[in-house]
């Protein structure tokens, strides 16, 4: 069985999130584990591909297509000494992509014409399929942005094959078309398929996105954890990707974590190397690292709560800062109640300039990393006792499944996949804490009781982050779930496929 997975993002190199450790994980697994053979195609970015001194080497070229007001070329390379077992093509525009982010400028803001490199970049994908006449048995898609690669991929394909399969990472990201340019004209300035723009029109109702059109082009839909799945028609009412999901074949399946990115016990990193057996004193040397890392005042006796993440509204910021402001502020350092902070990840305003007050107001006890940087998220993990996560919608959630293999414990909103990882610190297995509302006082509330945890019950801290790191979160339990997935679809596909072959005997 032979899969193409689209993608934006390819950990540790060209990655901002969740999406890039899903990319070089679950493919990479299913590949050896089930010998489902993966291609990984996505847009090549020259200054990360520079940075990361990764060579390329030139395998076709597309000829020029105009979207909106650029007409470009594309170039078509494939990615050498990733590290990966998968075969990593890339489309490289330098007029769509030759930028200094993924998705946003420095300033974190999206790139104006977002929906026109998805459309470029969709309609390259097609071609390139076609032009190398592989036959793929599944085609996984990734996001809004690969909602047009999905659109031109069914209207080339022949029958029912191959099987189409559309993965929601957050339905709070769309790709809107409402005001990019009117419907009647996406065909020609976008590029789009006539007959999935008509299908677009008759569902969305107004509410048109490239996610929709992805959705309507897919066989099935699968999102990050089963609750996000059941969550997701209420969470996002009233639009049309929740009426879309509802009626179709749709699942949701935790993500995993590499645990040879994500291993406490690794050498040569920045951080102490630990284990179950050893956690306790590796915590107290990782932590005593990180603080001299960041500038924090270095006590043993202080807790640190790390977080790696995007600081954005659906992910709880705004009740994060009204909840630790005053932990901050509580105290001299080593006295009851103080504690220290670490968070890696961009934000947006209003946070971003909160943070930087916040963290000028304590430049010993927080620290702020705004963007993502492996070495140190390493030792943020390794040294941190906590991470707290007020999420209002979380798909599912990376950053408690790493902090938990690391024996960082976790406090978190029960949403979406921080549900259906996180056993409640009062059952007999449970890891965490959970937060029972979302305002501010529930957050700093839950954030002291485990502190309390940690300052006047040792052991039983102890044997909390024993437990969180006996947790299996790999990403071959992930991968035996998506291979069953994928086998029922392209089953489905192939039957599919000889019935339309039958029709026309």
């Amino acid at each position: 069985m032979r899969c193409l997975y689209i993608t934006q993002e390819y950990a540790p190199h060209f990655t901002e999130g969740g999406l890039g450790l899903t990319s070089r994980g679950l493919p990479a697994s299913l590949q050896i584990r089930h010998g489902l053979v993966h291609d990984l195609i996505m847009p090549a970015y020259p200054w990360l591909v520079e940075r990361s001194g990764l060579r390329t080497a030139e395998i076709g070229r597309l000829p020029a297509r105009t979207i909106g007001s650029i007409t470009s070329e594309a170039t078509v390379l494939r990615l050498l000494d990733h590290g990966g077992p998968c075969d990593v093509v890339l489309i490289k525009a330098d007029a769509w992509y030759d930028r200094d982010g993924i998705y946003r400028d420095a300033r974190y803001t999206e790139f104006a014409d977002a929906v026109e490199r998805a459309a470029f970049f969709g309609a390259s994908v097609a071609e390139w399929v076609e032009r190398t006449g592989v036959t793929y048995d599944l085609v996984h898609a990734n996001d809004w942005q690969s909602g047009a690669a999905l659109a031109h991929l069914r209207a080339r394909r022949a029958g029912g094959s191959p099987a189409l399969l559309m993965n929601i990472h957050s339905a709070a990201y769309e790709g809107h078309l409402a005001g990019q340019t009117a419907l009647g004209d996406l065909t020609r300035t976008l590029g789009l398929p006539g007959e999935a723009v008509a299908r677009l029109r008759r569902r969305a109702g107004g509410r048109e996105s490239m996610l929709v059109l992805g959705l309507l082009s897919a066989d099935a839909g699968v999102t990050c954890s089963p609750t996000y799945a059941r969550e997701l028609p209420t969470v996002h009412a009233h639009s049309a990707v929740a009426d879309v999901w509802a009626a179709m074949d749709h699942t949701g399946v935790v993500s995993g974590v590499d645990g040879t990115i994500w291993n406490p016990a690794a050498t040569g990193r920045p951080s102490v190397p630990f284990d179950a057996g050893t956690v306790d004193e590796g915590k107290r040397l990782n932590k005593a690292a990180l603080q001299r890392r960041l500038g924090l005042v270095e006590d043993p006796g202080v807790p640190v709560v790390g977080i790696c993440s995007r600081f954005v509204a659906e992910k709880g910021t705004d009740l994060l800062l009204a909840a630790m402001t005053p932990l901050l502020a509580e105290g001299a350092e080593g006295a009851e109640g103080a504690v220290q902070m670490v968070l890696m990840g961009p934000s947006v305003e209003p946070f971003r300039g909160a943070l930087a007050a916040l963290a000028s107001e304590h430049p010993h006890r927080l620290a702020c990393v705004p963007r993502f940087d492996q070495e140190t998220a390493w030792l943020l993990y390794a040294g941190s006792d906590l991470t707290v996560m007020p999420s209002r919608v979380e798909p599912c959630g990376l950053n408690q499944l790493i902090a938990m293999a690391y024996g960082t414990l976790p406090v978190v909103s029960p949403v979406g996949g921080l549900r259906d990882s996180v056993v409640p610190v009062d059952s007999d297995d449970g890891i965490g804490w959970i937060i029972p509302a979302h305002t501010p006082e529930a957050v700093r509330d839950t954030v002291r009781s485990a502190l309390a945890v940690l300052r006047d019950r040792p052991a039983e801290a102890s044997v909390l982050r024993r437990r969180a790191m006996a947790r299996d979160w790999s990403w071959a339990r992930t991968a035996d779930e998506f291979a069953r997935l994928y086998r029922r679809l392209a089953g489905l596909a192939g039957a599919a496929a000889i019935s339309s072959q039958q029709e026309h005997v």
